[in-house]
């Protein structure tokens, strides 16, 4: 994956101050998430989006992309290919964090259902933590060790999903917990596996909050 072939909006004011990270789910690429940023933007107008496509061909259909397989879903078979895949896609990050002259301080990571899976994974591991980490209806697969318990995770999932069910929420909870990272997290009524304006909404709440230095105190 080469850092110039993904999509990516200029943020409105210049230079960017931010960078955001939007990692799309399982069978889509990136050119259907960058329409997200179009959406955002008005209301962070410092932040420059990238879209990037998932690292490899989707298994089940002959378009698409993903970031891992999901043949098996056990979450002791994902865990090693979300570590094989991981730094691939940092490695696309921090090639644009070195063009716009950003760090990972300045980076925040988006992603949706798989992409969420992955943006989780992607933040635990960062030795610099991401100014936060935003996950739509995903699920935490853990790493072997938790670097970073200092970025804020925002959870937001729908009560209706019967992709990955609601109850994923808790079991993130607990692990964040565990480990004192702070985090928030919304369970939103009506909706299922998708992203409304309600949880955009807290996405940007979200950002802006991390921007301005508030914290969330661990749960």
């Amino acid at each position: 994956m080469h850092a110039l072939t993904y999509p990516e909006v200029y943020s409105k004011t210049l230079p960017a101050k931010k960078l955001v990270v939007l990692l799309h789910g399982i069978g889509a690429d990136g050119n259907d998430w960058i329409p997200l940023a179009h959406y955002m933007q008005n209301n962070l107008t410092d932040c420059h989006f990238i879209a990037p496509h998932g690292i490899e061909p989707y298994e089940s259909a002959p378009y698409g992309r993903q970031w891992f397989s999901l043949l098996n879903r056990d979450p002791a078979v994902m865990q090693p290919l979300l570590a094989r895949n991981a730094p691939r896609l940092m490695d696309s990050i921090q090639q644009k964090q070195l063009t716009l002259q950003l760090t990972n301080q300045d980076t925040v990571i988006m992603g949706f259902s798989q992409g969420a899976m992955m943006g989780i994974y992607l933040t635990l591991i960062q030795k610099t933590p991401f100014l936060a980490t935003i996950a739509f209806s995903g699920l935490l697969i853990a790493p072997p060790a938790c670097l970073n318990t200092t970025t804020p995770i925002c959870l937001i999932h729908g009560v209706l999903d019967s992709i990955i069910t609601v109850d994923a929420v808790d079991q993130a909870i607990q692990y964040l917990k565990k480990w004192h990272i702070p985090h928030n997290d919304y369970k939103l009524p009506h909706l299922a596996h998708s992203i409304d304006h309600r949880g955009l909404q807290q996405a940007i709440d979200c950002i802006h909050k991390a921007s301005l230095g508030f914290t969330i105190a661990p749960k």
